[in-house]
C-alpha cells in the first residue's frame, strides 16, 4: 500500500499544479482583435457516410453571411450512402458550395486527414477553416474567425461545445457539455500562456501560407487519428507568429452529443489512441497528457481499494478532495468567461466526481484496444523507425565518407 500511495501523490500533485496552471493562464487578460479585412476563406469538410447529418451542417453553412470571397469544399470520402447526392443539391442551388471526391485511401495518411488535406488542395482561399460534418454554426462564424487574423496571427482555435446553454436533455448530455468544457479552457488557457499544444478539428482556421511553411500535415509522420494538435504545434514554433482561441459567441461550434455512454468512450477511446503512435509531439505536451491518463487510472484504483481498506481512505479522499475543489475553482471560472453558466453547480460536481474514472477507463481501453481507422496502411511505428534507421545509416556512410575522401 505504501508503493500505491507513493504513485498516488507522485502523479495527483502534479496534476493539481497543471490545473492551477491552467486557472493562471484563464485569469490572464485577453488582447482585442482589430483585423476588418476579408480575405478569401476555404471552408473544408470531410464527411464520410454522413448522410443523417450533413443536410443540416451544409443548411448551416449556407447562411453564413461573410461579406467576402468564401467557398465551402465538401470532401466525399468514399461514402457507400447518399453523402454525395446531399452535397451536390446543396451545390446547384449555391456557387460557395463544391463537391471534391476520394476514391483511394493514402499510405501516409489516416482516412480523415487525407481527406482534408485533399480538401486543401482543391481550395484556393488565403484562410483555411475545418470542421466536421455533424457541426452547426451561429451565421458569422466565418467573420468571427477571420477578425482574430492579425497580420502576426497564423492560427486560430475555435471553441467546441455538445449543446447550447440550458439544453442538454439528460446528465450524459450534461457531463459530455461539461468534459467539451473542459478541454477548451485548457487549450485556451495554454494558448494565452504562449503554449500552442492544441487544437480541434471541429472548429480551427489558419493561413494557408501558415500550412504551408509547416510542410503540411504528416510533416512530422503519419498520425493514425489526426494531426491537429502536431500541426498547431508546428505551427506554434513559426518565429514571431501568434495562435489565438477565440471566446466570442459567433465562433462557435455545436457538434451533435454522443447518443450513448459507450459511443461517448469509444470516442474518446479513438482521441487517446493518437498518443500510442506519434512519436513527435511536443515533450511537454506529452507529459501533461501522460500525468492526466495515470492519475486517473491510480486515483480510480485508490479509491476503489479505499473502500476495502479504511487506512487507505484519509490518504486518499483528503487527496482527491484537494483535486476536486481545484477542479471545481477551474470550471467556476471557465463557465462564466465562456458564458456557459448553465454547466455550473450540480453539473460541474457531477463530472468532477466522475472525470478520474471517466478518463481512466478510456485510458485503459484505448492501451488494450485502440481501435483506429488505418486504412490500407502499414504499421505506423514500424515505418517511423525503419525511417530513422535508413537516416543514421545515410549519416554514418556520409561520416566514413568524410574519414577516407
Amino acid at each position: 500500500m505504501k508503493f500505491l500511495l507513493i504513485a498516488l501523490y507522485g502523479l495527483v500533485i502534479p496534476y493539481i499544479g497543471l490545473l492551477l496552471l491552467i486557472i493562471a493562464g484563464l485569469l490572464r487578460p485577453e488582447r482585442k482583435t482589430k483585423n476588418r479585412d476579408t480575405p478569401s476563406v476555404s471552408v473544408i469538410i470531410p464527411a464520410h457516410n454522413e448522410e443523417v447529418n450533413l443536410s443540416a451542417t451544409l443548411a448551416s453553412l449556407a447562411q453564413q453571411t461573410y461579406p467576402g470571397v468564401a467557398e465551402f469544399v465538401i470532401v466525399d470520402d468514399r461514402s457507400s450512402d447518399a453523402t454525395e447526392r446531399i452535397i451536390r443539391s446543396f451545390a446547384k442551388l449555391d456557387e460557395r458550395f463544391k463537391l471534391i471526391k476520394v476514391v483511394s485511401t493514402s499510405r501516409r495518411f489516416s482516412p480523415k486527414v487525407h481527406a482534408v488535406q485533399v480538401g486543401i488542395a482543391n481550395s484556393s482561399g488565403e484562410i483555411i477553416i475545418t470542421s466536421d460534418a455533424d457541426c452547426r454554426y451561429p451565421r458569422g462564424w466565418i467573420h468571427g474567425l477571420v477578425s482574430y487574423f492579425e497580420s502576426d496571427v497564423v492560427m486560430v482555435l475555435g471553441y467546441v461545445e455538445s449543446t447550447r446553454a440550458y439544453r442538454c436533455k439528460n446528465w450524459l448530455e450534461r457531463f459530455e457539455s461539461s468534459d467539451w468544457l473542459s478541454l477548451m479552457l485548457t487549450s485556451k488557457a495554454l494558448t494565452q500562456l504562449g503554449w500552442k499544444f492544441a487544437s480541434s478539428a471541429n472548429n480551427q482556421a489558419y493561413r494557408r501560407n501558415a500550412f504551408n511553411a509547416v510542410g503540411g500535415f504528416g510533416a512530422d509522420g503519419r498520425a493514425p487519428s489526426g494531426d491537429e494538435d502536431l500541426f498547431a504545434q508546428r505551427l506554434g514554433r513559426l518565429k514571431s507568429k501568434r495562435i489565438l482561441f477565440a471566446t466570442t459567441p459567433e465562433t462557435r461550434v455545436l457538434t451533435q452529443p454522443m447518443p450513448t455512454l459507450k459511443a461517448l468512450l469509444q470516442q474518446r477511446r479513438r482521441w487517446v489512441s493518437r498518443y500510442q503512435y506519434v512519436l513527435h509531439y511536443h515533450p511537454a505536451f506529452f507529459l501533461g497528457i501522460s500525468v492526466l491518463g495515470f492519475q486517473s487510472m491510480i486515483l480510480s484504483i485508490s479509491v476503489i481499494l479505499s473502500l476495502f481498506h479504511p487506512p487507505l481512505r484519509w490518504w486518499v479522499f483528503s487527496l482527491w478532495g484537494v483535486k476536486f475543489a481545484v477542479e471545481l475553482l477551474g470550471m467556476a471560472i471557465g463557465t462564466k468567461l465562456l458564458q456557459r453558466r448553465d454547466l455550473w453547480g450540480l453539473p460541474a460536481i457531477f463530472w468532477a466526481l466522475l472525470h478520474p474514472f471517466f478518463i481512466a477507463i478510456v485510458s485503459i481501453w484505448s492501451l488494450i484496444k485502440s481501435n483506429e481507422r488505418r486504412a490500407e496502411t502499414i504499421d505506423y511505428r514500424r515505418r517511423y523507425f525503419i525511417r530513422q534507421l535508413r537516416e543514421l545509416r545515410r549519416k554514418v556512410k556520409g561520416l566514413f565518407q568524410e574519414l577516407y575522401s
